[in-house]
């Protein structure tokens, strides 16, 4: 690291939907037309989904969500069918399915040409229920749970005499693995057999991949099936399709004794990948852990796995139901991410978080299992915080595809990289032809990855990643911008023209502040990742068009215009020019921030994404106006979530994405950036926290700072950070009102 870009490494602590059934497909094709653009009273009433009242949690825990009764809808001739929108899922960041379900996806499998990429559905095996005769079933209570903390699924079915639970999940170790266990325990006290049938929702044959006949297998062990297949249409057309192999134990009818006192443990075990060795590999070695002792190992090998995770980081607070929503926020994200250590067989290439998940993406459907800004800007800065090597995966995503982004800008005779607003297997713009404006305007996606980089690189200073791929990833993006750019002769300074800013209810505009700032921050940061490399630096003129952008600002109302001519009182969509002061943190007087809020809060449609009113809370944090602040964060997720497994919708009206995790990290930045009042600089890190609304006591658990674990622990009164490990780098605190700084010790409360 050359001297003239060495940084000080200071951590400074300051003291103060839509209706199902016959319309299905309709409605969703209606809600993807309408979802750039505000939307009139008369669609909202069609898009509304009919759903009834939601279903209780009656858990204590806050890690256990659990229901007498599972979420129903009403069909079309009048009979109630499971509502498998507002299910739980499970997920490894491999694959993942929603409970009871007839699909399966997998990272990276997609089926159809550019905008009709879709994630390829690959019928479930494992969405097994259990029933049995009907004078059983009469004496049958039945029980569902959530346990996010071990990532399972229980569906509990207990008799006077015996209890069968069936569990569900995505394993952790044998990441290929999506296992059905059937755990049957009788206590002795029946006079006869009992004779379980055992159904699967496998649904139709899947419209997106070509699968031949299964191929049986016998071994000792297990009988078997393989089959192989491949998706119908190829992404682009100098893309191939893509080949899946999956290995699956058939279910079969179970009889048991309730004379005697037992307990059995049925596996139904189902193993992708587009490898056939490594999906071969899983299933044997899962077969054989299930073989050992009944499944209790399988099952205890993945909730080890999650236990690992939940030790690497997490957000505690002393209220049940807040703590909750965060665990079940955490759950979700982490669901459709690697998993964070060794597996059993290498993780495949990451291929970013889509708006609805890895549980979701059909065609027409939750955003079709695409990635947007939302992976880096929403997703991605809480999860790095806590697991930085999951902050690389994510980029590395964006690196894998880089040639489709320079392709991308050299369709319109610009350099570097520019990203697609919605990307998929092969990285090329994949926005459906129902949102050019959108596809061709919204490029500031290009430097909020860029933005990505810089907390990671913030987070981390991982300089064996810069030097491997990071510097020049930074330095393609910054070339993107510099070509993009156009020169105002009368202004003397350089302008981009021509672009649709976070605010989507404006197609093309000139001069988006949030844009052109963000392209001025990805050059200056493409220089500075070369200083820390001691590579080339940027040509002059680069820097130059970063330190001439032009930044709209009325100085005469004292707010940033979200774009050239923009008149106050417009409708804008969502978070847009507040997003300056977080997470960009670009500097600005008290004033204008408070204006900068007061004037786009009234003008946002409330009908927009659930993300949006995090960022609003975050600001009036800043400005100490604690109850506002406590109004915006309240919204930010009350009115999103749905009961009983905390699945959140992306809109009040119910529509838009489900089960929508760009919500769900807007909310987590809301607890960690705005009650916890981190800033993470490229020289310090801040902490300035307040307590949450109606909690005592806070903890951030796991904090990853420079190589080093770190615990933050608040009440109204006491602060406490414990570095539980120590990186190379070492790290002082500074607090606000004095001018000496404290070296943190390992394993010593500071």
């Amino acid at each position: 690291m050359s001297k003239s870009c060495f940084l000080a490494l200071l951590l400074v602590f300051s003291s103060a939907g839509v209706l199902r059934g016959h319309y299905e497909e309709e409605l969703d094709r209606l809600m993807l037309k309408y979802r750039n653009k505000p939307i009139d009273e008369s669609v909202r009433r069609r898009l509304r989904r009919s759903t009834d009242q939601q279903v209780e949690d009656v858990s204590d825990s806050p890690t256990v969500y659990e229901s007498r009764e599972l979420p129903m809808k009403e069909d079309e001739d009048g009979s109630k069918t499971i509502d498998l929108s507002y299910m739980a899922s499970v997920g490894n960041g491999h694959l993942s399915t929603t409970i009871y379900g007839d699909r399966i996806y997998v990272n990276g499998l997609y089926n159809g040409r550019l905008g009709e990429s879709h994630r390829a559905r690959i019928p479930s095996r494992n969405a097994i229920r259990v029933s049995f005769p009907e004078q059983v079933e009469q004496r049958v209570e039945r029980r569902y749970f959530l346990d996010v903390e071990k990532g399972v699924w229980h569906e509990e079915a207990k008799h006077d005499h015996f209890t069968v639970t069936v569990r569900i999940f995505a394993h952790r170790f044998y990441t290929r693995l999506l296992v059905t266990q059937i755990e049957i325990v009788t206590n002795g006290e029946g006079t006869g057999d009992v004779r379980m049938t055992l159904t699967n929702n496998e649904g139709p044959e899947s419209d997106d991949i070509n699968f031949q006949e299964p191929i049986e297998y016998t071994t000792n062990e297990v009988n078997y099936k393989k089959v192989v297949g491949e998706t119908k249409v190829s992404e682009t057309i100098f893309s191939e399709k893509s080949s899946v192999f999956v290995y699956y134990t058939e279910i079969y009818p179970i009889e048991f004794s309730t004379r005697t006192s037992d307990t059995e443990i049925h596996n139904f075990i189902t193993s992708i990948d587009q490898n056939d060795t490594v999906a071969q590999s899983d299933f044997d070695d899962g077969v054989a852990s299930a073989a050992t002792d009944g499944g209790q190992e399988l099952l205890n090998s993945h909730i080890e796995k999650w236990q690992e995770t939940w030790e690497s980081g997490r957000i505690e607070v002393d209220n049940a139901q807040l703590s909750k929503f965060i665990y079940g926020c955490f759950y979700y994200i982490l669901s459709s991410l690697p998993v964070l250590d060794d597996t059993n067989n290498p993780k495949n290439q990451f291929y970013g978080l889509s708006p609805g998940g890895l549980a979701n993406g059909a065609l027409f459907r939750d955003y079709q299992g695409h990635s947007f800004w939302d992976t880096e800007t929403w997703m991605f800065p809480t999860m790095l915080m806590f697991y930085p090597t999951l902050g690389k995966d994510i980029l590395s995503y964006r690196w894998h595809v880089r040639e489709e982004a320079r392709r991308r800008a050299g369709c319109h005779w610009h350099l570097g990289t520019r990203y697609p607003w919605e990307g998929a297997y092969t990285g090329a713009e994949v926005t459906p032809d129902c949102c050019i404006p959108t596809r061709e305007n919204q490029q500031h996606i290009s430097s909020d990855i860029a933005f990505a980089a810089r907390q990671y690189i913030s987070a981390t200073r991982d300089i064996e990643w810069l030097n491997d791929w990071g510097c020049n990833f930074t330095r393609e993006i910054a070339n993107f911008w510099q070509s993009r750019v156009t020169y105002n002769e009368t202004r003397e300074r350089w302008e981009i023209l021509g672009v649709m800013p976070p605010d989507e209810y404006h197609e093309e505009v000139d001069n988006s502040v949030y844009t052109n700032i963000g392209a001025s921050l990805a050059i200056f940061l493409a220089e500075y990742a070369a200083c820390l490399c001691g590579g080339e630096p940027l040509p002059e003129d680069w820097m130059e068009k970063a330190r001439k952008m032009t930044y709209i600002f009325d100085s005469e109302r004292n707010f940033h215009p979200e774009y050239e001519g923009y008149p106050i009182g417009e409708l804008i969509k969502q978070a847009d020019v507040v997003l300056l002061g977080f997470p960009m943190m670009w500097p600005m007087e008290k004033e204008v921030r408070r204006n900068d809020l007061e004037i786009y809060e009234p003008v946002t449609d409330i009908y927009g994404p659930a993300m949006t009113w995090g960022m609003f809370s975050i600001g009036h944090l800043e400005l100490e106006d604690f109850g506002r602040a406590a109004e915006l964060f309240n919204r930010s997720y009350s009115l999103y979530v749905r009961q009983p497994y905390k699945v959140w919708t992306e809109a009040q009206v119910l529509i838009g994405a489900i089960n929508f995790i760009t919500g769900m990290g807007g909310f987590l930045q809301a607890v960690f950036f705005g009650y916890g009042g981190f800033r993470l600089h490229v020289e310090h890190l801040d902490f300035n926290p307040n307590l949450i609304p109606d909690t005592n006591e806070v903890k951030f658990i796991g904090i990853k700072y420079l190589g080093s674990t770190l615990d933050f622990i608040y009440d109204e009164e006491t602060v406490k950070i414990n570095a539980t490990t120590l990186g190379h780098l070492p790290l002082k605190v500074t607090l606000s009102d004095e001018t000496t700084t404290h070296d943190l010790v390992e394993g010593r409360p500071g």
